[in-house]
């Protein structure tokens, strides 16, 4: 704001506006208050600013994906670019429909990924946006209906679980999931009979959906129908999910999921975020604990713990729903930063990182923590679609199996309960180092031949018997005279 008052010796009010301190004498409120006002700030060469106000009709947003409007308090149309929340945005000053306004659209949005995104999201730019789904019936579901089954799954133990009856129910995050999935079969179907889901009707869905989609919906439907098993809504031989398969183990198996950072990117991102920053303390945490995402993002204090005279990271995995415990001794490195962040003071008392709230830092969701991590590392130039949170840990994975790690000893560090996850990275590492263990090999009775055994001529090498030598050829290959 350029306006400002302050009150005189004799008490009076008096307005201004800051710059050469230009005196306003005309009464507040007034047109001449309004026009006396304009003249100083055009007088110091500056621009009205203009703020919100309630009550402004909205206009429709444009269907351009990363285009966005709002109204000032002028009634001033003012469209911007913004790749998504908390990303910057970029002012269009062109008018609304003129090749000017779509050349700096165009350019706004390329400037953006560049920095924020890939350079494939500037294809899915110039896609319309999505349909917005129908609503809900407000009526109550039919019995017998597929809502209606799907409305008592939810209200289940399966779905909320309850230990006195064996069931530990769904996470959230698996509900969230699931939710999406099967409501996108209700739209059409959801008042429809049970009988309407037949197999061919799931294979169709599945076929219309990406591998790893395809898998998690099959996952879906059949904790939807074990439920109705259970209650005898259905017979196990009339389960139309019997015999289904998806390809998303193999998908993953080929695509190899998650990218694990390499020494260069890790490199990179230090170069970027020195110690005592709260981006370097949570890649510190991914690199020297181990941790997932699900327990990096509520890891703090509480959780360092001295076990035999060690400092030690001691945590239960969200994974396991606390079953599993993970302890970790404390890293050198990993102590020096911690020791950087405390004097920096960006360490909070329940959790090491999170969002800060008047000088406190308080707990985030491990989604919102991933994105800040990946703005980190995008920041500092680790730009690829599939590095995040997860590929620092199958880096450091990757690094223990190549330390001559057992299986049990990395079951206790990464949390795991399976011995297949282990056993796959030691198995991925003792395949490099025979690899190269036979190629020393083959190097050293490659520089131990002499060069003479083979520049002698053929026929004493075939025979063997000019000088005195032995044959130098392998027996297979000396040919027998007729």
């Amino acid at each position: 704001m350029y306006l400002y008052f302050n009150y005189s010796e004799s008490g009076s009010l008096r307005w201004y506006v800051k710059g050469r301190r230009i005196g306003i004498a005309e009464d507040y409120g007034t047109r001449a208050f309004d026009a006396a006002y304009e003249a100083a700030v055009a007088a110091l060469g500056g621009v009205l600013r203009m703020r919100r106000v309630k009550g402004t009709n909205k206009p429709g947003q444009p269907e351009r994906r990363y285009l966005y409007v709002d109204v000032s308090q002028r009634g001033q149309l003012r469209y911007y670019v913004q790749l998504r929340n908390k990303l910057p945005k970029i002012r269009i000053k062109a008018a609304y429909g003129s090749q000017e306004f779509d050349a700096e659209v165009d350019a706004a949005i390329a400037s953006q990924i560049a920095l924020y995104g890939q350079e494939s999201d500037y294809l899915n730019a110039q896609k319309q946006r999505n349909d917005p789904c129908p609503a809900r019936p407000p009526s109550p579901p039919k019995p017998g209906t597929l809502r209606w089954y799907w409305h008592g799954y939810r209200q289940s133990d399966h779905w909320l679980g309850d230990l006195s009856v064996g069931h530990a129910g769904l996470a959230e995050t698996t509900r969230l999931q699931r939710t999406g999935l099967i409501e996108s079969l209700l739209i059409e179907n959801g008042e429809k009979p049970f009988a309407v889901l037949t197999r061919n009707v799931i294979k169709a869905e599945m076929k219309a959906r990406p591998p790893s989609q395809a898998g998690n919906l099959l996952s879906a439907l059949r904790g939807l129908m074990r439920w109705m098993i259970d209650e005898g809504h259905l017979d196990e031989d009339d389960d139309p999910t019997i015999g289904l398969r998806s390809g998303k183990a193999r998908a993953s198996r080929e695509s190899g999921g998650f990218l694990p950072w390499t020494e260069e990117d890790m490199a990179q991102y230090r170069a970027k975020w020195p110690l005592g920053t709260e981006a370097r303390l949570m890649f510190d945490i991914l690199h020297y604990t181990f941790l997932r995402l699900g327990d990096a993002h509520r890891f703090g204090p509480p959780h360092l713990r001295q076990i035999v005279r060690k400092m030690a990271v001691q945590i239960t995995t969200e994974k396991s729903r606390g079953n599993t415990m993970v302890t970790v001794p404390v890293h050198p490195e990993f102590a020096k930063s911690l020791r950087a962040a405390r004097a920096a003071g960006i360490v909070g008392a329940d959790v090491f990182t999170g969002k800060r709230v008047k000088g406190r830092v308080l707990p985030m969701n491990k989604k919102a923590w991933a994105m800040k991590f990946k703005k980190y590392a995008i920041l500092a130039g680790v730009n690829e679609a599939k590095k995040n949170c997860h590929g620092v840990r199958k880096a450091r994975a990757e690094v223990a199996a190549y330390a001559d790690c057992t299986e049990s000893q990395m079951m206790a560090m990464f949390g795991w309960t399976d011995p297949k996850m282990p056993a796959h990275y030691i198995a991925q590492a003792n395949r490099e180092k025979l690899g190269i263990s036979g190629m020393d090999k083959v190097v050293a009775f490659d520089q131990g031949q002499s060069l003479d055994d083979f520049l002698r001529p053929v026929a004493e090498n075939r025979t063997g018997t000019a000088s005195g030598n032995e044959v130098v050829t392998f027996p297979g290959n000396i040919r027998k005279k007729l």
